[in-house]
């Protein structure tokens, strides 16, 4: 190494113990060796911005504006990454004691349960807390109320959370159930955003607190539930010891405190009381006798909803339901990894699962199922065979949530909640949105029938399909497939192109079944045997194959079109749809068309006709 490389070397040694130092009196986040790399990364971005090229530079600046400097650096060292309902244990134990809790508010001749969440970052966790209490307090007491307090040291961190916005990518990880209508879809520019509605916003504050002097801006009040997770590890032991007796005062004796799963705090000499999970309490709790007023003796008992506080068991059974070996392996390393979860079976389709599931009545707790499978699908399944009685299903499956109409349908059907399923390769990591997703499906089974949230709803994707009379489309089936062909038009919404429905040597039942065709879909249908023109968009006509087929190809060769296969196609047809050219071909099943698999536009489940190919005319 040059002598004018190792003094550069020096240099930014000397600048990175001196912004470590100054971050660490003024938050007390101890930046050690282990995270000098990170710190010269972020100092260097920091120097781009202010257009300086060397150390000393940024050192001198530093030393000439202390303040407002020292505070970027605070913002620009201390962490943000956190996630809508991490660590989810801590929300469970909070629902078990909530009714102990509510009564201890009431005791108290109070009705609003309050709750700090220091070190909130930009307000995931704030967020959380209120929608988990927004779904369950009421079933237990509709008369009680919450008050959250976020605060963190970082202002700009204090800004974002107030505001409440964030990507629509980050709540998809929230619990259906929870996201319920307090999120609205922004629109233009940031339609891919979502903001916290008043629903929840409303009922949080958010302040700039540094945990190592709170107490001055804090003075005397009192919570009934500290969150402070995944922090400490930051701090030395006796910052640890000072900041957690400081909590401590400033919590009801019968309260609880949340630290981060890893960060235990048994060993701390502070008077803690181990309650759960990295969950404390006082050590010595003072009896709260209930201070009984006129009010409370005429008020009528509340008859809390007792599945709102059902226990979980010990092991979640899992029965898993995917075409794909490789995502079941992943799914069970998923589940086994963790003992609270037992994979009791897997099926490789619908057809299957639902003659295994048979046999395991009764011990099947919760189910994951892909959408896209061969001989039954996702959604022909959960339409088919979902009742009262099903165990909760939880969806795993490469279908946008977004945009998908399969996703909603299977939401529509009784599944609790949806999964994108990631690349092999980070489904791991996707584990813990997977195995809450999974748990609250469990607890929350009885409590909601309807699982699409507001803002999943604003995000459906509504197809148009402009000046239909230029698009075209074919459907060519049998007599058995009609109760596929009915569902299709079912799914269909809006404006839409005329629609030729051809069969293969049934010209003897076409009126009869034009008739019973009617009474099921709401388009206009019409028996022909010739083609004399385009067909007038909006309507249904019925023909058979060989009389009509090339007629129609003249007339609308020059429209967009899209042709799908219910069931087998015989070799001649599927010559003569080949001869159509560059038209859209969706094909149900390869096994019985293997001359069109090779040029079949793609071979999909039934369930995907409607979608997929509205989304096709609907394309200029």
């Amino acid at each position: 190494m040059s002598i004018a490389n190792k003094l550069v070397e020096d240099s930014y040694d000397l600048l990175v113990e001196k912004v470590s130092t100054i971050v660490a009196r003024i938050s007390g986040n101890v930046l050690g060796e282990k995270q000098a790399l990170m710190v010269q990364t972020r100092i260097k971005k920091r120097m781009s911005e202010l257009g300086l090229s060397t150390a000393e530079e940024y050192i001198r600046h530093i030393d000439l504006h202390k303040e407002k400097e020292a505070g970027v650096l605070v913002s620009l060292l201390t962490t943000h990454h956190t996630f809508f309902f991490r660590e989810f244990t801590h929300f469970e134990h909070l629902k078990t004691n909530l009714p102990e809790l509510i009564g201890k508010v009431k005791a108290r001749g109070e009705n609003t349960i309050k709750i700090w969440s220091a070190a909130c970052s930009r307000g995931q966790e704030v967020y959380s807390l209120s929608m988990f209490l927004d779904f369950y307090l009421p079933k237990i007491d509709p008369t009680m109320k919450y008050k959250i307090i976020g605060s963190d040291i970082d202002p700009e961190s204090v800004r974002i959370a107030q505001n409440g916005v964030y990507h629509r990518r980050e709540i998809k990880s929230v619990p259906m159930n929870y996201l319920a209508n307090h999120w609205a879809r922004g629109t233009g520019e940031i339609s891919d955003f979502v903001k916290a509605k008043k629903s929840i916003s409303e009922k949080c504050e958010f302040r700039v607190y540094n945990l190592l002097t709170f107490q001055k801006e804090m003075r005397s009040e009192k919570f009934d539930i500290i969150f402070c997770r995944n922090v400490f590890i930051y701090f030395k032991t006796e910052q640890i010891e000072e900041i957690t007796s400081n909590f401590l005062k400033h919590l009801y004796t019968d309260g609880f405190l949340y630290s981060g799963i890893s960060e235990s705090l048994s060993a701390l000499k502070v008077g803690l009381r181990n309650c759960g999970p990295s969950v404390y309490g006082h050590k010595v709790i003072e009896e709260v006798k209930p201070a009984m007023t006129i009010a409370d003796r005429v008020t009528t008992p509340i008859t809390p909803v007792v599945e709102a506080v059902t226990s979980i068991p010990k092991k979640l059974r899992i029965f898993c339901i995917d075409d794909s070996s490789s995502i079941l392996t992943l799914l069970k390393k998923v589940f086994t990894s963790d003992d609270q979860f037992e994979v009791v079976g897997t099926a490789n389709n619908g057809i299957d699962a639902r003659d295994q599931l048979k046999l395991l009545k009764g011990k099947v707790d919760v189910i994951t199922l892909d959408i896209h499978m061969p001989e039954m699908d996702g959604v022909t399944y959960l339409e088919t065979y979902y009742d009262t009685d099903h165990p909760p299903v939880v969806v795993i499956s490469s279908a946008s949530r977004d945009d998908s109409d399969a996703a909603m349908r299977c939401l529509r059907a009784g599944a609790s909640d949806f999964i994108e399923k990631p690349a092999l390769n980070n489904l791991l990591e996707r584990g813990e949105e997977i195995k809450t997703k999974v748990r609250v499906s469990y607890i929350d089974k009885s409590l909601t029938k309807q699982h699409i949230s507001s803002v999943d709803k604003e995000f459906e994707k509504e197809i148009i399909i402009e000046d239909p009379s230029s698009k075209f489309r074919i459907l060519v089936s049998s007599i058995s497939d009609q109760k596929k062909v009915v569902k299709f038009f079912h799914e269909l919404h809006g404006a839409q192109p005329a629609t030729l429905m051809l069969f293969e040597g049934q010209d003897n039942i076409l009126e009869a079944l034009k008739e019973d065709m009617s009474d099921k879909i709401k388009y206009p249908i019409e028996v022909i045997d010739s083609v004399n023109g385009k067909f007038e968009a909006g309507k249904v006509y019925i023909a058979d194959f060989k009389k009509v087929f090339e007629q129609a190809h003249h007339h609308h060769q020059d429209s967009k079109t899209s042709v799908m296969i219910f069931g087998q196609c015989s070799k001649h047809s599927g010559e003569k749809i080949l001869n159509w050219g560059n038209a859209q071909l969706l094909i149900e099943d390869i096994g019985i068309n293997s001359s069109l698999s090779e040029v079949a536009t793609d071979i999909v489940p039934v369930t995907s006709f409607a979608y997929m190919s509205s989304e096709y005319l609907s394309r200029k």
